[in-house]
Parts: structure tokens; C-alpha cells; sequence
């Protein structure tokens, strides 16, 4: 009897907790530099483009339009102005019919086209007031918004691949043809081409996260995906800088436009041919490469789960990174669209300058966003912290750190002071890399690209009535004051967002990662054991 019950016990060990996830393996040793960093520097490049793709806007809208109290200085050259929908052009060459003009103009909340009677036709500007400035520039998350759901259903089903060609592929097409579509129809027709490229570009997120997770190591998750991250802060910075150079060039706004489909065409070349899905998709990469990848990445056998979306929307961690990645969104928005304005407007900036110093926040923030992900994973990696608390701590920093230095700029006309604020700022806020962004990772690598879409498509629902708020508090985009406000309403919306995410989140996979898989395997292992005990009883 005593043998019996020892290996009953034996037997009963044996059966996992279906009250627990099955444990991860132990970490398998390390595999050196391999194939999977060379699809990361191609992940890297796309996103790098998408961004250039959906950013430049910030920049090349200040070359497109004309503010009206600006105008006016212009004595000696005659100019030409037409209402919206009006085919009488009135020369005012005199400046008092000028002023008068333009003081009729300011008084309609209709678009206004501008040409200087010695300019090429194609580079002519037009006079949009803020409310019209910020439906062009925020009708991209508009396409984003309603897409991002569908796509991240894409990723989910096919792979991270097949958007990010989409993206790719559209935003370049549409990109090319903007500037001959805006001589025809106005602000109509550019807010259309970026719905467009909102549309398109709605799985690169969704797209990212889904290769991150095939792709990257659990130990190397922070480090590595803050690099390929880099890449929004990279194609913001090439966004601004293109669209500053080439809007005060020779060749005028559409440049920018035409540049930026160009590339789009070649990086979406570039992924197509030597882009993978995931590891048992590539057809070079080494076996021994491919078992320490989908070991370390504790990725399974690579089987497609049924999406448990009951357990998804009743996650309570799930939730707190969801709050938080909203309350990140409509801050990086806000600063991502207004500060090239402000930066134009406030410090009194031309337009060149403005690309330039627009993207300096963006170039401090390449560098930090690797501190942050090399610093995250060595803590876990040497239980210097927890990740629980690596994932609170780099989140708070960048929410609290954003919070101050926007309000500190809102404070200040010196450009000098204001810039380095908003530098500090956009710095610290890649701590949000190894915060929130990689802890949908965390919760369920196996739908962490449907997570994010989740999030992402609550985010740009939000997201869409940010240019409402902004249009209503600033009127006049050269009082301090108005942007102050607005500067203090984004700060207030990034530290509450992030307690949220402190009390609520977890870095434990969660139950639904497994989906029906490992369910299944449980309920075979518990009939095997029911078997065996039987066996025993008989004996």
C-alpha cells in the first residue's frame, strides 16, 4: 500500500495545476548574431518609412498655407486671392486693398487660396484657418481608426508581414499623387489622401508587435524592440528635416510629397523580397537559429489560435496597459502635430528652421530609447528589479517626465529654453518603449499584435477628438496663453493614464496566450493520469 501511494503521489505531481499556465521552459543558450537581427534592421527600415510617410505632414502643412496676419508684409509684390469655390481672382497690389483683404478673409471660416503672381502654379499656398490646419493634419487617424481593428484581424490571421506591405505599398502611391490632387481640390482632397494613407498604414503597429513577438528572445525583448522602435523617432526626425529642407527649397511643398512616396516604393521592395513572418517562414535561416527562437520566445510550435477575445476584454492587466497607451497617444499626437506650429508661430521660426528643430526632440530620443531598453532587460535579466517594476518605472518616468517639460515650455518665449524642454521631453518619453509597448508582449506573446490593434483602435478613437479640442482652445496660433492650456491638458491626461497602468499592470502571460492549445494538452494529460489511476485502484 505504501508503494501504491507513492506513486500515486508520483503519478499525481506529474498533472500540471489547471489552475496555473504550464511553465516556460528553461532559457535555451544563447545564440549569437543571426537572421532574426537582420529582419529586425527590416522591420526597423519600414517602420523608419511609415512614420516618414505619415509625419512629414507636421512640417510641409506650415509651407502649404499662409497666415493671413503674415501676408500682409508683403508691399511690393502683387497678389492674388480667391475665395474658396470663387473663380473672380482680385489682384491687390496696393497694400491698404491688401490689408483689407485679408481682414475679410479672417472673418470666414472658408479655406483660401493664396499664388504669388510670379510663382510656379503648382507651389501655390493656401490660407486654412487652425479648425480646417487640424482636420488635414489629423484626418490620417481617421483611416487609422477605423482599419486598425480589421488589420490587426489581418495580422493575426496571416502574419505581421502582409500589412506592412499594404502600409507600405499605399502610402507611397498615395503619397505621389497628393500634390496634383490638392491644385484641384483643395484641403478636400489632401485630407482625403491622408484617410488614404491612415487606412493603409492602420496594421504597422498591430504588424511590429506581431514580428517582435516571433521574432525576439523573451530575455532580449526590451533591447532589441527599443531598437526597432527607434524607428518612429528616426522617421520623425527625416520627416521633419525632408519636409523643412525641401518645403524652402526651389522645387516647394510637393517635393516633399513626391520623395516620400519614392522611398515608401522602395523600402515596401525591400521587405517583400527579404522579409519573413515569422522564423519557419524564412527560407535561409538556420534550424539551429529557428529552435532557439521559438524556444526563447516560448512561441510553441507556431500553431494559429482562435482568438479568446471574452478572456482579452475581461483582462484586468490588459486593461491598465490599454488606459495608459491612450493616454500616451493623445500626447504624442498633440506634440507630434502642434509642436511644429507652435515651434513656427510662438518662437517665431521660418519654416526651414521650424523642420530642423522640430526634429531635434526626435534625435535625442533614438538614443534614449536604447539606454531604456539595454537598462530594462539587464535589471530583469540580473534581478536587479523586477520586471513588474521595470515596466512601472519606465513608464512613470516618461509620463512625469513629458508632463513637466511640456509645462515648462508652455511658460517660456526664450526659443532656446523652449526647445531644450521640448528635447527633454520627446528624451525621456521612449520610456514608454519598455513600459506599456512591450508589456502587451508580456501579457500574451501569441496575440500581441491583435492586443496592441485593441488598444490602438481605442486610442485613435480618442485620438480623433483631439483636433476638435485643440481648434476650440487655440483660435489664435500665436497666443502663448491658449497653447498653455492646451499644453497643460495633455500633461494632466499622460500622469493620470500612467497611475492606471501602475496599479493595474502585470508582466505574467496571461490564461488567454494558450487560447485552446494548451487547454487541450491540460485536458490530455488529465485523462492520462485518470487512466493510470484507475490502474492503481485495481491493483
Amino acid at each position: 500500500m505504501g508503494d501504491e501511494k507513492n506513486l500515486s503521489q508520483y503519478e499525481y505531481n506529474k498533472v500540471p495545476d489547471t489552475e496555473k499556465l504550464p511553465e516556460k521552459v528553461d532559457s535555451p543558450p544563447k545564440f549569437g548574431y543571426g537572421v532574426r537581427h537582420i529582419q529586425l534592421v527590416i522591420f526597423f527600415l519600414c517602420l523608419t518609412v511609415c512614420i516618414i510617410g505619415r509625419g512629414h505632414l507636421g512640417v510641409t502643412i506650415v509651407a502649404m498655407t499662409h497666415n493671413p496676419e503674415l501676408s500682409i508684409t508683403t508691399d511690393n509684390t502683387s497678389i492674388y486671392l480667391k475665395k474658396n469655390n470663387d473663380t473672380n481672382l482680385t489682384n491687390h497690389s496696393n497694400t491698404g486693398e491688401t490689408e483689407k483683404a485679408f481682414e475679410d478673409f479672417k472673418t470666414s471660416n472658408g479655406s483660401h487660396e493664396i499664388a504669388m503672381s510670379n510663382s510656379n502654379p503648382e507651389h501655390k499656398t493656401w490660407i486654412w484657418p487652425k479648425s480646417i490646419q487640424e482636420m488635414v493634419l489629423n484626418s490620417f487617424f481617421l483611416g487609422y481608426m477605423i482599419m486598425m481593428f480589421p488589420m490587426g484581424m489581418v495580422c493575426q490571421r496571416y502574419g505581421g508581414k502582409l500589412p506592412l506591405q499594404i502600409g507600405l505599398f499605399v502610402t507611397g502611391i498615395a503619397s505621389i499623387i497628393t500634390p496634383w490632387l490638392a491644385i484641384w481640390g483643395d484641403w478636400k482632397a489632401v485630407c482625403g489622401c491622408r484617410i488614404v494613407q491612415g487606412l493603409a498604414q492602420a496594421g504597422t503597429y498591430p504588424s511590429i508587435q506581431s514580428l517582435l513577438a516571433k521574432w525576439v528572445p523573451e530575455d532580449e525583448r526590451a533591447s532589441l524592440g527599443s531598437c526597432v522602435h527607434t524607428g518612429l523617432t528616426l522617421g520623425t526626425v527625416i520627416a521633419f528635416q525632408l519636409a523643412g529642407f525641401l518645403g524652402a527649397s526651389k522645387w516647394g511643398w510637393p517635393s516633399t510629397y513626391y520623395v516620400v512616396g519614392v522611398i515608401c516604393m522602395l523600402c515596401f521592395i525591400v521587405l517583400t523580397v527579404f522579409g519573413a513572418a515569422n522564423p519557419l517562414e524564412h527560407k535561409s535561416i538556420s534550424q539551429e537559429e529557428k529552435n532557439y527562437i521559438m524556444r526563447a520566445a516560448n512561441k510553441g510550435n507556431g500553431k494559429k489560435l482562435a482568438t479568446p477575445w471574452r478572456a482579452i476584454f475581461t483582462s484586468k492587466p490588459l486593461w491598465g496597459t490599454i488606459i495608459t497607451h491612450v493616454g500616451t497617444s493623445l500626447t504624442f499626437i498633440f506634440f507630434f502635430n502642434q509642436v511644429p506650429t507652435y515651434i513656427h508661430y510662438i518662437l517665431d521660426i521660418d519654416v526651414r528652421n521650424s523642420g530642423m528643430l522640430s526634429s531635434l526632440p526626435y534625435v535625442a530620443s533614438i538614443f534614449t530609447s536604447l539606454f531604456f531598453g539595454w537598462l530594462a532587460d539587464y535589471s530583469a535579466n540580473n534581478n536587479i528589479i523586477s520586471k513588474n517594476n521595470t515596466r512601472r518605472i519606465s513608464d512613470s518616468v516618461a509620463s512625469f517626465g513629458m508632463a513637466i517639460c511640456l509645462i515648462l515650455t508652455s511658460y517660456t518665449s526664450n526659443s532656446v529654453i523652449a526647445v531644450s524642454c521640448l528635447v527633454v521631453a520627446m528624451a525621456i518619453n521612449m520610456g514608454h518603449n519598455t513600459g506599456w509597448m512591450v508589456n502587451y508582449i508580456d501579457l500574451a506573446p501569441n496575440f500581441a499584435g491583435t492586443l496592441l490593434a485593441v488598444g490602438n483602435t481605442i486610442a485613435n478613437i480618442f485620438g480623433v477628438l483631439s483636433p476638435i479640442v485643440v481648434s476650440y482652445v487655440v483660435i489664435d496660433m500665436t497666443n502663448i496663453t491658449q497653447w498653455r492650456i492646451m499644453f497643460f491638458i495633455a500633461s494632466g491626461i499622460s500622469i493620470v493614464t500612467n497611475v492606471i497602468f501602475v496599479l493595474m499592470m502585470s508582466t505574467d502571460v496571461q490564461p488567454f496566450n494558450y487560447a485552446s492549445t494548451d487547454e487541450t494538452c491540460v485536458e490530455d494529460m488529465q485523462g492520462e493520469f485518470k487512466e493510470k489511476k484507475k490502474a492503481f485502484d485495481v491493483l
